[in-house]
């Protein structure tokens, strides 16, 4: 009866529309009362500040803002560029441009949102222009971004290291062979698509000058994933200091290439500055409907729940999979990250799951649930930027989602995929 109030009340409001900070503060507010427990009530501004408390929150609205430095200052031009010019050639090389630079950029911003919205406005006109379909434009761009979530820094990973105080380098080591081997199973699926419809290539293979010269135009901005991720698996930065590195050197080169005008960087600080204030209004209501998840029963009541149909890791694994790619499709990602995180991370110590492994499969779960209908946010964004119809796009989108689910299973099932990075950081 509990779970029932608790979590039925919060579907019922989100499913009218209230926004998600409010449906959890309201639910939980709504649950104490019922069930008398109105002392802990209190507890809402303590528990809501302690939520923002964290110094690893502080990386996120760099990592945005990095994103879309490289966005307005040439970086992302110069990367389509550089992949354009190595495989433009190959039959649906655009397509393959894309995936590629949909993973550099992942290396970056940490968003899968500010990566549909990046390569997508470069690369969808680019691809329609050179008579792609649009809803298969759409589809390839909406499917690369998922790497956003996974190809570290990826602001989930953050926002479960805070959560759960795991370490985040290792969380964003537990994501990067999983990503890539999401990133490359993407390009195999357009490269069969693309030769089965002998979709279009570039005329003639780009000269080794031609290459060269696209190199070193984009070379500046292939290192950011390096300086971002290097910087904090060998601890010379934290975490958050990472994210001021990143946001310094995008907007130096920048600078450099002379692409950054006062009005398009104050156009981008107000954009970001809204994103950002959204997703910590969240998170601080999360703060208190968590603390009343974990302190009234509630959660405890779930874990028995499962752990009375099987205590075995494998099984336990096997139905969380199953639970996430279902409620993926009606809960939105942050919901998804805010609500189950506190409650699933306390199950999966009890039958032995690796923390890193799960995370792992958690956040591709998190890149599977923005494809999927009716919440999936870059579903409706790439279509939107396309100006394809969404029965299109969806269609197109089948063989990419089922790619992304064999490769969230194949690491579901062996761990070592996503453990043996982290466990190398412990050495």
């Amino acid at each position: 009866m509990d779970l029932l109030i608790l979590f039925g009340g919060l579907m019922v409001l989100m499913l009218q529309g209230v926004p998600i900070s409010f449906s959890m503060g309201i639910s939980g507010v709504f649950f104490l009362l019922v069930t008398g427990q109105s002392e802990l009530l209190i507890m809402i501004p303590n528990r809501m500040v302690m939520a923002l408390d964290s110094y690893g929150l502080m990386a996120i609205p760099f990592f945005y803002l990095a994103g879309s430095l490289m966005l307005i200052g040439g970086l992302t031009l110069r990367l389509v560029a550089f992949s354009r010019a190595m495989i433009g050639h190959v039959t649906g090389g655009l397509s393959l441009v894309n995936v590629i630079a949909s993973m550099v950029f992942a290396g970056v911003s940490g968003s899968c949102v500010a990566d549909a919205s990046a390569i997508g406005s470069v690369l969808i006109p680019a691809m329609k222009k050179d008579r792609y379909p649009a809803d298969f434009s759409a589809a390839v761009t909406a499917s690369a971004a998922t790497c956003g979530h996974i190809i570290p820094p990826s602001i989930p990973m953050v926002l479960i290291g805070v959560m759960q105080e795991l370490p985040i380098g290792k969380l964003f080591l537990a994501g990067a062979i999983p990503g890539i081997l999401l990133g490359f199973s993407l390009m195999g699926t357009a490269y069969i698509i693309s030769r089965r419809r002998d979709y279009p290539r570039e005329e003639r293979r780009s000269t080794l000058r031609e290459m060269g010269r696209a190199f070193l135009d984009g070379f500046l901005t292939l290192l950011m994933p390096g300086i971002v991720v290097g910087g904090i698996v060998f601890g010379v930065v934290t975490i958050t200091e990472t994210g001021v590195l990143a946001c310094v050197y995008a907007l130096i080169l920048g600078f450099i290439y002379r692409e950054i005008s006062l009005e398009k960087f104050l156009a981008m600080a107000k954009e970001t500055a809204r994103g950002v204030s959204n997703l910590l209004m969240i998170l601080s209501a999360a703060g208190f409907f968590g603390y009343v998840v974990m302190n009234t029963g509630v959660g405890d009541q779930l874990v028995a729940l499962i752990l009375s149909i099987s205590t075995n890791k494998w099984m336990v694994l096997s139905m969380l999979v199953v639970f996430l790619l279902i409620i993926g499709c009606g809960l939105d990602v942050l919901a998804i990250i805010f609500i189950f995180v506190p409650v699933l991370y306390p199950l999966t110590h009890k039958v032995g799951i690796d923390p890193y492994h799960f995370s792992a499969v958690f956040v591709l779960s998190l890149g599977i649930a923005l494809l999927t209908p009716p919440v999936g946010v870059l579903l409706y964004l790439a279509s939107d930027m396309a100006e394809a119809p969404l029965i299109g796009v969806i269609k197109e989108l089948v063989p990419f989602l089922l790619v992304e689910i064999a490769v969230m299973l194949l690491v579901t099932y062996v761990p070592i995929l996503s453990t043996w990075l982290p466990g190398l950081m412990s050495k």
